[in-house]
């Protein structure tokens, strides 16, 4: 089997639990008026799937590392789609909406640590940026189909068909993985030596893997208050309707789709250093967190939007880099625990963003001192991912 296969595999099923994951903050506007939620309440939708892949992220990873990638890709993809599915029939309230929600985090969890370890498993470490970062890509481009085609089904139909339309993508896309991704294409590294088989404490109390992991607090904030607040601040601020704030984000996402691809084949070709192009992004990042504030209100619809694409490329950047760099701190077999530990941090501020900026908004009404926080937040995550220490791939040093 074709390593690109893997690939391939593990793509189609990331695209679709994020687009699972993404789906009801893209479809926010429409849940806030069918269930009259606040602002603060409008976050709270994306907190409640992360506190679940917060939870389930190392359980995940150890799933990931004992049953193999295949079967936890497989399986979370079609627990996502039934999940969808229940949501769409039952959720009335905001009340009854938060389990599920929990749930379908813990689906969430899944995707990450099973499609970095089937990918970073079949390549070289030559390659292990490029093929990291393409994989990665299906979260903005998850986030890019839920913008492009959950809209309009609400518009036309309603949120819940919408709900069910994300089902039917994800169980499409898990028939696809499972045809495409049929065995494993190598042995999963097994340590041999006592200085090769150290214990989860070792693992993660290593310096390095523990500032990265926390970093990982700070990286996808902008991302996730992107998707949960882009539509509504355009819409309110400046007028602009609905679908078209759909389109800007859709854009938003594709270009932070290839961006995260670029960085990480840019990685590859300058010796496998991640933490330098890292920290560079998130740096960009926080700059167009800065230009999204300082917008004026005369601003032309098509500056908007380019300037929208910018953030998106930078805000969205990281996840190829970031994932490699765990990937790479990891001893050999422990590569879906150490991701699934960072995923554990990522998750904090995927929950934690979107409802702080949501209330810092509500309790200013000002959305330009939301986006000035939101680049305070990624300075703090490139001076701490500054202070990271890149060695030779797999070459864990445990004390």
């Amino acid at each position: 089997m074709s390593p690109w296969a893997v690939l391939l595999a593990a793509m189609t099923a990331g695209t679709a639990v994020s687009l699972l994951g993404q789906a009801y903050p893209t479809l926010a506007p429409y849940i806030r008026a069918d269930l009259g939620l606040s602002l603060a309440a409008v976050g709270l939708l994306n907190t409640y799937i992360y506190l679940g892949t917060m939870l389930g992220a190392l359980p995940s990873g150890w799933l990931t590392d004992r049953l193999g990638s295949r079967t936890v890709m497989i399986a979370g993809t079609l627990w996502g789609a039934a999940l969808a599915v229940v949501i769409a029939l039952l959720v009335r309230s905001a009340w009854v909406f938060i389990p599920f929600l929990f749930l379908l985090g813990l689906v969430v969890a899944s995707a990450t640590p099973a499609g970095s370890q089937a990918v970073a498993q079949s390549f070289p470490p030559e390659r292990r940026g490029l093929v990291i970062g393409l994989r990665q890509m299906s979260v903005p481009l998850g986030g890019a189909l839920a913008a492009m085609v959950l809209p309009t089904v609400a518009y036309l139909a309603g949120w819940r068909w919408a709900s069910l339309a994300a089902a039917l993508l994800a169980v499409l896309a898990a028939w696809i993985a499972a045809r495409l991704y049929y065995e494993s294409l190598l042995p999963r590294a097994q340590p041999h030596s006592p200085a090769q088989h150290p214990t989860l404490r070792q693992v993660l109390r290593e310096r390095n893997i523990l500032l990265a992991a926390v970093a990982g607090v700070t990286l996808p904030t902008g991302q996730f208050v992107m998707i949960t607040y882009l539509i509504l601040y355009l819409k309110e601020r400046y007028g602009v309707p609905e679908l078209t704030g759909a389109a800007f984000l859709t854009l938003a996402q594709l270009a932070g789709a290839f961006s995260r691809v670029f960085w990480s084949w840019l990685s590859d070709r300058l010796g496998g250093a991640r933490k330098p192009l890292l920290v560079m992004m998130v740096g960009l990042a926080s700059l167009s967190a800065l230009l999204l504030a300082w917008l004026p209100l005369g601003t032309p619809l098509w500056l908007k939007g380019l300037v929208v694409v910018l953030y998106g490329a930078t805000a969205l950047g990281w996840q190829g880099l970031h994932f490699s760099l765990l990937t790479e701190l990891s001893p050999p077999g422990w590569e879906g625990r150490v991701v699934g530990f960072g995923l554990v941090f990522t998750s904090i501020g995927i929950a934690s963003a979107p409802p702080l900026f949501g209330l810092l908004v509500d309790l200013s009404q000002n959305y330009a001192l939301g986006w000035i926080a939101q680049a305070a937040v990624f300075g703090l995550g490139a001076w701490l991912l500054s202070n990271v220490v890149e060695r030779g791939r797999n070459s864990l040093r445990v004390p």
